[in-house]
């Protein structure tokens, strides 16, 4: 199964065992990508069987996201 890159406006398709896209998962700080990494269990990120944690993990990447909107770190 697959499903769209999680970080707003993409619409990269990919694997269910990815948050995102290569480009933007790279610009994640390595702090939210190890945070999302350890969250994650199969399904949460298409809403299916979401923990707490991975849920607190994807609002911290989407708050950062919305924090450097616009700088070199977009793809």
């Amino acid at each position: 199964m697959t499903h769209r890159c999680l970080w707003p406006g993409c619409t990269q398709i990919v694997g269910d065992d990815l948050w995102g896209c290569k480009p933007h998962w790279r610009a994640l700080p390595n702090n939210l990508r190890a945070w999302i990494g350890r969250a994650y269990r199969y399904g949460a990120d298409t809403g299916t069987h979401p923990t707490r944690s991975y849920v607190d993990a994807h609002r911290a990447a989407l708050a950062w996201i919305a924090e450097h909107e616009g700088e070199e770190h977009e793809a």
